[in-house]
């Protein structure tokens, strides 16, 4: 059975989120229980039917920080809205999620009014859905429509779109704002005292229902397919346990006869690419003027992972290596791009050789490639695959 979030005692922490510019979520007290089956599939959608008790595995404390879509109202008007705060666990016996949204916000008379909301995943091909149901209010037009999502609705009437790769419906059990009487330090009181959106409802509901797009056990799956290079990022640091993780997918590769026959240097340090960047931008100065947003020569990424071989040899295992790696980082919500050209600048520029030294591969290794790292900025759509390419031999 999957790790899962449902049955620990655990909260997920919200982050700023486009739309709410939220910070840290609060806490839900937790027992466990099943939530009720319902009899309605969405099949004609291409979704299958899970337990969240067993099939959902996402990380609770990091699935509301990566966002997700809030749909409230019924098939005459709704509206949804991008939340980065919530809570997922049990409460009152019965499996819980916890959402949050202001009192200004256009998705409150919504979720007022409903018996019934969804919270919906897309995946990482579908940030422009998020970030445009963040920027904008259902106030000054569909956004749905805008957007070009087909709503549907579950056996209770739920609202929800089509495209989305995991629904949730819930039942509200319970709503009511913060009241500020009861804030126990300066966290809320210094957030709310500059928070035009007004203070938040917190919204208790028990899940009814859980969908998720195609087969609910291709996780692995999904993750390769859903990954594109990244060429634009976020100037937050990936998080060193992140970094570390997918470190330890990397050396988890295969490799022939099991010589692993790598070093890796992950630089979390960003002096030393801002240090090298000032070199590069020096000996490259007409290419950096010719790009407006040039930050650093790792396509601006905040984090580096570099990859030394054997000369001559090891080349195939490390590419293994790398696969794994972004693989990795995918599933982590972080994006990649494996880069040549900033290697060849460090094998042969004689200012950038101190750098390359500060690197420390053993002498009879070379650099072979460098992983950018990071939070993108950019959701680029799929690059055609040849499929006449691949033959079966029967």
């Amino acid at each position: 059975m999957k790790k899962n979030r449902f049955h620990a005692s655990c909260l997920a922490l919200g982050a700023k989120c486009k739309t709410c510019l939220l910070a840290p979520a609060f806490a839900v007290a937790m027992s466990l229980t099943l939530f009720p089956s319902s009899s309605w599939a969405q099949e004609e959608n291409g979704f299958a039917k899970i337990n969240v008790v067993e099939d959902f595995a996402d990380n609770g404390f990091q699935w509301f920080r990566d966002a997700q879509l809030l749909c409230a109202g019924n098939q005459e008007s709704s509206n949804a809205m991008t939340i980065g705060w919530g809570g997922i666990g049990t409460l009152w016996g019965r499996t819980a999620m916890t959402v949050y949204v202001a009192e200004k916000r256009y998705t409150k008379s919504f979720m007022d009014n409903s018996q019934y909301f969804t919270v919906m995943s897309f995946d990482f091909t579908q940030g422009k859905i998020l970030d445009y149901m963040g920027r904008n209010s259902g106030r000054d037009g569909d956004k749905a429509k805008a957007l070009g999502l087909h709503t549907a609705y579950t056996a209770n009437g739920t609202p929800y779109y089509t495209e989305a790769t995991m629904v949730i419906e819930c039942r509200l059990m319970y709503a009511a704002p913060f009241d500020p009487k009861n804030f126990k330090d300066d966290v809320p009181q210094r957030m709310y005292s500059n928070f035009p959106a007004g203070v938040h409802t917190e919204y208790i509901g028990e899940v009814v229902g859980a969908w998720v797009k195609g087969s609910p056990t291709n996780a692995t799956i999904n993750s390769m397919m859903e990954r594109r290079s990244i060429r634009k990022y976020k100037d937050t640091p990936v998080e060193h346990a992140k970094l570390e993780q997918i470190a330890l997918c990397g050396i988890n590769a295969p490799s022939g006869m099991n010589q692993q026959p790598w070093e890796i240097r992950v630089v979390e340090d960003y002096s030393f690419i801002q240090e090298l960047t000032d070199i590069y931008k020096k000996a490259h100065a007409e290419e950096v003027n010719r790009d407006a947003g040039f930050k650093n020569m790792f396509r601006n990424a905040p984090n580096i992972i570099c990859v030394a071989t054997p000369k001559g040899r090891g080349q195939l295992d490390a590419g293994m290596l790398a696969e794994n790696m972004m693989v990795a980082a995918q599933s982590l919500g972080l994006g990649t791009c494996c880069l040549g050209g900033p290697v060849r600048f460090l094998l042969s520029s004689p200012d950038a050789k101190p750098y390359l030294d500060r690197l420390g591969f053993s002498p009879d290794f070379e650099l072979l490639y460098i992983l950018a790292v990071g939070y993108p900025d950019e959701f680029p759509d799929a690059k055609p695959r040849d499929a006449a390419k691949v033959k079966y031999i029967k």
